[in-house]
């Protein structure tokens, strides 16, 4: 059975407290949906915990903080930095007890940072990590790691981790990278993905819009029922914006829902 999940961020504790109530609610209603929690690094451990009190047994993943948010393990000045953000999404998991904290490769040009992000993950040094492919620059100019399914395979055999397939990401590289979108989809799913991030889009951009479903032009019944396991977990990062209400998400997930081949 797939699982439908909602992407909350810590903060929204404060910025959104009624979003984090309707999607508990939610998802302790239906046997097929979850939480993926964004550990924000302001987050106090004080904070997780009341988190962790509206969620009751609700089934919460965890997504560490990513380049936004400071963090890149592709630069080596920045280690200390980066186990600290590690750490914090870390003790959200342990808090929350979850299977999985998806945490972003690194930046930079060539091998050399590339293996810098590796050398990062090893210290890393959990077997709950699965690094998301990411799009394939970062502001237009710096190369992100991961956003191949050579970088992704490298970081994972080098460092152990598991994988997650954000299908976004890997449309705004395949078209920078003016590759077939099936083909380079096929071989990130060749990679045996745990956790999966959808939202709609437009195959004809760069970036990475977080569109909720059905206002974009990405072939979601396609991607859905070809590119992901039955057993999937999916969140629905449809959310670029602070929402204060649940409404379009659940309408996401009865739209994923109904498109699925069970």
């Amino acid at each position: 059975m797939r699982k439908f999940g909602f992407k909350l961020y810590s903060t929204n504790l404060y910025d959104a407290p009624k979003l984090i109530k309707e999607c508990a609610e939610f998802a302790s209603s239906v046997s097929d949906s979850f939480i993926e929690l964004m550990v924000v690094p302001s987050s106090t451990i004080a904070d997780l915990r009341k988190i962790k009190e509206q969620m009751c047994d609700i089934e919460v993943r965890i997504h560490a903080p990513h380049d936004s948010m400071g963090f890149d393990p592709g630069n080596k000045e920045l280690e200390q930095r980066n186990q600290s953000l590690v750490a914090l999404a870390q003790t959200a998991a342990d808090l929350f007890n979850s299977q999985t904290i998806v945490v972003h490769a690194g930046l930079g040009h060539g091998q050399l940072y590339i293996d810098e992000t590796v050398r990062q993950f090893k210290l890393f040094n959990d077997a709950r990590i699965v690094v998301e492919n990411l799009p394939h620059l970062d502001y237009g100019t710096v190369p992100m790691h991961g956003c191949t399914p050579e970088d992704i395979s490298y970081i994972m055999q080098e460092s152990g981790c598991g994988f997650c397939l954000d299908f976004s990401h890997a449309i705004c590289a395949a078209y920078t990278l003016n590759v077939n979108i099936d083909e380079h989809l096929k071989k990130f799913f060749n990679l045996n993905p745990t956790v999966y991030h959808m939202c709609d889009g437009d195959v004809t951009q760069a970036n990475d819009l977080h569109l909720h479903f059905r206002e974009g032009n990405y072939p979601l019944p396609h991607f859905l029922n070809d590119f992901t396991n039955k057993d999937a977990y999916i969140t629905m990062e449809t959310n670029m914006n602070i929402e204060q209400s649940s409404d379009l998400r659940i309408q996401d997930y009865f739209y994923l829902k109904s498109i699925q081949n069970i």
